[in-house]
């Protein structure tokens, strides 16, 4: 008597998803492509001068909320598709995952950063007299569009620390210290002049490599010691999301370090 041979049955293949779907996932993993490449190209081609650094600058900043509505869109579906179990969901994964890390990167490098701080991109050590540029071509003092009482009242109210600090050195030698600090974070010096007690040089900020001009003032005091006066001036934008700010506390306390 011969044995009957059974086979399996074949394992049941989920439901292919919905058109709908199908167009859901194609949209968001194409709108996320889109943004990222558009992102990325524009920023780098301004970080080597290819185009105006606020051309490579502004398509980051417009890209906040295509990656906010691109991310609901990806989790609602993703959601709707794993609920379901609407066939594969890799391609609206990764639409998703790569609307959410652009949209992390803005929030990060962006939006938070630039809600603590006023918007303004000029900031100085001293708001009375602040260090004038000579080689430099800087306005006598950047205030965007606001009116210098407005300019001054943010920056007492954001950067109420930053002043002028005093060493114990002769300011030739703090000017030499402020000038092989300056080289050894690659700013590009403009002017070097211990005779009038001005460092002048060109920093740079962020991926896109904004410019920004800074200055170093050192004034003799009758004790021997050196007040050292700094300012720092974004070429372009409004706000500088915090930038010249964090700069001058980096570069004062290294130079009262050294």
């Amino acid at each position: 008597m011969s044995e009957e041979v059974t086979t399996p049955p074949a394992p049941i293949a989920p439901p292919a998803p919905s058109r709908p779907l199908r167009w859901i996932a194609n949209f968001v993993l194409g709108g996320a492509l889109l943004a990222v490449v558009v992102v990325v190209v524009a920023a780098t081609l301004a970080r080597f001068d290819v185009i105006g650094k606020l051309a490579g600058f502004i398509p980051f900043y417009l890209a906040l909320n295509p990656a906010r509505a691109l991310s609901l869109i990806g989790l609602l579906a993703l959601g709707w598709t794993l609920w379901k179990k609407r066939g594969s969901a890799l391609k609206l994964a990764t639409g998703t995952v790569l609307s959410l890390a652009l949209l992390a990167a803005i929030y990060t490098m962006l939006v938070i950063p630039g809600g603590r701080v006023p918007p303004i991109h000029d900031i100085t050590t001293d708001l009375s007299d602040p260090p004038q540029f000579v080689t430099l071509h800087v306005d006598p003092v950047s205030t965007g569009p606001f009116s210098r009482e407005e300019w001054r009242a943010f920056h007492q109210g954001a950067y109420a620390d930053i002043g002028p600090i005093v060493i114990d050195k002769s300011p030739a030698q703090v000017l030499a210290d402020a000038q092989a600090l300056a080289e050894a974070r690659g700013w590009e010096i403009a002017a070097y002049e211990p005779a009038a007690g001005r460092l002048e040089a060109t920093a740079t900020a962020g991926y896109v490599r904004f410019y920004d001009d800074v200055i170093v003032e050192v004034t003799p005091i009758a004790d021997g010691s050196t007040r050292v006066d700094m300012r720092s001036v974004s070429r372009v934008g409004v706000s500088d999301v915090g930038y010249n700010a964090a700069r001058i506390r980096s570069f004062l306390a290294d130079l009262q370090a050294a």
